[in-house]
């Protein structure tokens, strides 16, 4: 993954500035590598040791010094394992600044003593529950599953307790938004739960967002659009949350339900 080098603070809102994944072209600003459509395993492997290659590259030993003896994370991410979504969406180096938990779904639950290590041991202040558009786990759990493998179903099952609660009027495609961003106010709650203490103590604040790559919101492909913050849901009251104090944030605070094309 190429470094960014847009700084380290965190710029919520900020659309996907690089789309990096093997089948792209790295560093194409560079004009080193050229586009490769990974069509075995042979070029798979072969592409990925090419782009550290090009990683070490680009950033010295210096790029290491900081976390040779532990790490000091800003902000700790619970997001899908979708290959869509990396955290390059940020525009931030994620080099000992972003510790992320990976599951499908975004899921606390499944991942509890990962994000555990993250909220507790870390010295992060921010947990963030990302979701995203067009998330297959949550389609998949408004759905028939029974003839997954045991391991998808048993992660797909608890998804279950969200999709019980949907509304089902609509077309599917716009119950599948609205799951979304459902998912995301019920994995909120759940690290509220885990987490009352450091909540209430002002040492944490739990932040629920979409990553929309669909331009679902209205907003541009690639937009962070924030949904909760420690289970608020109101638009205007997230907005007057302190947390939110140096942004422009009637620009990234949205629901669902204003979603410009429909999905």
């Amino acid at each position: 993954m190429q470094k960014m080098k847009t700084g380290k603070k965190l710029i919520l809102g900020l659309s996907c500035a690089v789309a990096l994944t093997m089948a792209s072209t790295a560093f194409a600003e560079h004009g080193e590598t050229p586009t490769v459509a990974i069509k075995n395993a042979e070029a798979t492997i072969k592409a990925a040791v090419t782009g550290n290659d090009l990683f070490t590259e680009h950033n010295d030993s210096h790029h290491f010094d900081a976390f040779q003896t532990g790490q000091t994370p800003t902000l700790t991410v619970i997001t899908c394992s979708d290959s869509r979504v990396h955290t390059q969406l940020f525009g931030m180096d994620p080099d000992n600044n972003i510790f992320v938990i990976r599951n499908i779904g975004n899921q606390v639950k499944t991942a509890e003593g990962s994000v555990d290590y993250g909220v507790r041991h870390l010295p992060t202040k921010i947990l963030m529950i990302l979701g995203h558009s067009s998330c297959g786990a949550v389609k998949a759990a408004m759905g028939d599953y029974s003839g997954e493998s045991k391991g998808i179903k048993a992660e797909l099952d608890t998804l279950k307790p969200v999709i019980a609660a949907e509304d089902k009027s609509g077309d599917i495609n716009g119950r599948w938004s609205k799951n979304v961003e459902r998912n995301v106010d019920y994995q909120v709650k759940a690290a509220m739960e885990l987490y009352k203490e450091k909540i209430q103590a002002k040492e944490l604040t739990v932040v629920g967002a979409v990553y929309d790559f669909n331009d679902l919101y209205g907003k541009g492909r690639g937009k962070l659009v924030i949904t909760n913050i420690n289970g608020e849901t109101t638009p205007n009251k997230i907005m007057d949350h302190p947390v939110l104090k140096e942004l422009n944030r009637g620009e990234i605070v949205t629901h669902v339900g204003s979603l410009a094309p429909a999905l």
